[in-house]
This record gives C-alpha cells, sequence and structure tokens, in this order.
C-alpha cells in the first residue's frame, strides 16, 4: 500500500454537499424509509454525475480517488442517503473492468450462497431501493435484478434490508470472475457510512444538549451529560479515522484496513447510539425526531458485512499467522496509522 498521501476532490466532495443539501431533507428520507419510491431521488443523483464516481473520465466518470469516495461517504452518512450508493460505485466499476454493460438504477451488494438452482441472499443492504443485487459467492459474483426475486422483509420498523431469492439464474445475469474480495469492500464502505452518520448524531446531540432546559438551565451543562458527550465525540473521530485507514490508496480496500475499520466503527456505533439516546431521553425514539434515523442506520450498517464479532477473529488469526510482533503486523497493514 502506498504511504504517498491523495488530496481529496474538494470540487466533487461541495458539489455532492450541495446536491445532498437540496435533495436530501429528513422529512424526504422519512418518506422513503416508510415505502416511498426512491427512483426520483436516484434519477437526480445519477443526472449530477455521481452514479460513476470511481470509473474512468473517458467512460463517463471521475476517475476519483478512494480518499475522495471516502469523504463523499461521509456526507452520505451524515445526510441518512436512503440509496445504495457505495456499492453501485464499485459495482459499475467491476463491471466496466471486466467489458460489460452497465445498467441503469442503483445496485446493491450482498453476500450470497448456492440453494438448489438459485441463488439466496440472507441480509441485502439497501434492497427495498434497489434495482439490481451484485450477488457475491466466493468463486465469482452475479448480478442479478430484484424484481425477478423473491423478497422478504427483515421485519424492521422502517428498514430497506431484505432476503431476496432467485429460484433459478435468469438467463440475462451477469457473472464476474471471483477475483474481487466483495466483503472486504463492503466493511469499508459500511465503516464510512457509520462514521458520517456518527457525526451528525455528535451534532445533533450537542444541538439538544444546548438547548433543553431541565432545572433551570441547559442540559448541557451538567457535568455528567458533559462527560458522555465528550466520550460520544472520541467515539466518532476514532470511527472517522478508521474508516480512512480503509479507503485509502488502492481503490478496492484490502481485507485487514477493511476488517480493522469495520470492526472499529462497528463497536463505535453501540457507544455513540447509547450516549445519544442517554441524552435525549424518550424523545429520541420518536419518528418525530432525526435523531432515530440516523442511530437505526448504525445499527443496521454495524451488522451489514460482517460486525467486529466477525471481524475482530479474522484480523487475530492474521496476525497470529505472519511472523514479528503486533507493531510489525499493523506496520505491513496500516501503513497509514
Amino acid at each position: 500500500m502506498s504511504l504517498d498521501p491523495v488530496i481529496p476532490d474538494t470540487l466533487i466532495i461541495d458539489a455532492f454537499g450541495q446536491w445532498l443539501e437540496g435533495e436530501v431533507s429528513a422529512e424526504r428520507v422519512r418518506r422513503i424509509d416508510l415505502g416511498e419510491p426512491a427512483d426520483a431521488l436516484w434519477r437526480s443523483l445519477a443526472e449530477h454525475g455521481f452514479a460513476d464516481l470511481l470509473l474512468a473520465e473517458e467512460l463517463g466518470g471521475a476517475a476519483a480517488s478512494a480518499e475522495t469516495a471516502c469523504q463523499l461517504l461521509f456526507a452520505a452518512g451524515g445526510a441518512a442517503l436512503p440509496l445504495p450508493l457505495a456499492s453501485t460505485w464499485w459495482a459499475r466499476l467491476a463491471l466496466a473492468e471486466a467489458g460489460f454493460a452497465r445498467p441503469d438504477g442503483p445496485i446493491a451488494l450482498a453476500n450470497a450462497e448456492r440453494d438448489g438452482q438459485g441463488l439466496r441472499c440472507h441480509a441485502v443492504p439497501f434492497a427495498a431501493q434497489s434495482r439490481w443485487v451484485l450477488a457475491a459467492l466466493p468463486e465469482c459474483a452475479w448480478l442479478l435484478p430484484v424484481e425477478r426475486a423473491q423478497r422478504q422483509a427483515d421485519g424492521v420498523h422502517a428498514s430497506a434490508t431484505e432476503e431476496l431469492f432467485w429460484p433459478s439464474l435468469p438467463e440475462d445475469a451477469q457473472r464476474l470472475a471471483g477475483d474481487r474480495d466483495w466483503r472486504s469492500l463492503g466493511a469499508a464502505y459500511s465503516a464510512a457510512l457509520i462514521a458520517g452518520a456518527a457525526e451528525r448524531v455528535l451534532q445533533l446531540t450537542l444541538e439538544y444538549a444546548t438547548t433543553r432546559q431541565q432545572f433551570g438551565k441547559p442540559v448541557g451543562g451538567f457535568q455528567a451529560i458533559q462527560q458522555q458527550i465528550s466520550v460520544l465525540a472520541e467515539e466518532v473521530f476514532a470511527a472517522r479515522m478508521a474508516a480512512q485507514l480503509a479507503l485509502r490508496g488502492s481503490t478496492w480496500p484490502q481485507g485487514i484496513p477493511a476488517g480493522v475499520a469495520k470492526a472499529r466503527c462497528g463497536s463505535a456505533a453501540v457507544r455513540i447510539c447509547n450516549i445519544a439516546h442517554a441524552v435525549f431521553g424518550a424523545i429520541g425514539v420518536t419518528e418525530e425526531c432525526d435523531l432515530q434515523l440516523y442511530t437505526r442506520r448504525l445499527y443496521a450498517w454495524r451488522s451489514d458485512f460482517g460486525s467486529e464479532a466477525y471481524w475482530q477473529p479474522v484480523i487475530g488469526r492474521a496476525a497470529l499467522r505472519e511472523s514479528g510482533d503486533s507493531l510489525a503486523f499493523l506496520r505491513r497493514h496500516l501503513p497509514a496509522a
């Protein structure tokens, strides 16, 4: 992994921030979470050129770096963007590199398993807002249309995650070779989404603590609340730094940095949610409060592509297999740290 710093493209980051501000309000996120189609939102995103961020310029993309993608994912997480933006970026890049046509519409990424003559994906993030799914198997990945799948919601309020089952592979399914670590990719971009949403939770918590009055003064004036918010801030910035370790250098995230990022962001998500809801009290879980838009996503993204309970043993086994001490292991896999 290169140690040379790559400066994110501020023009793209600023343009994306302006698009989010104009298109992705909390009320629109609520409506989409509760079943309103996200087609118009996706068309706007694609028309502004954000669907092909990673593609080469000659293919109509922005040729953006992993560092730029990371910054956009921070913003997407902070806006609770209800679209599978990151998975679409990398799926379209993989299709272009393989010489396949790139279909219109958002593409979700999911781990798959064979079920008879078909494929089953147990928990597909953003399935409710996707037209396609890149179903990853150990030996290959299949691009499949969501409309031909048997679908089952996960039962969580306002969740976009579904189980999808294709009894047989459609004739127009496209097969990608199994030369990509799709789980690590999903872990890396999920970590960035967690970090972005976490920062928004911190902002909401600070705003609430400075405006909510209790016993004649803002609740943020109480020492116990101040201490908890300081811990929340530490977790938010730790998550941000971890996500940046995974999305740097190579366009395709590597296993150990992605695993470290996902494990650290997953553990941070739990503490962040606990502290924020403790500060807000009962109002934080109500439909009218914006906080729950983000904390619901933090828990969902924590589970996507492996929580810390999955990645920590993976990292530990890798460290035990390699020679040298822990510091040498970290220097090999996380040189940016």
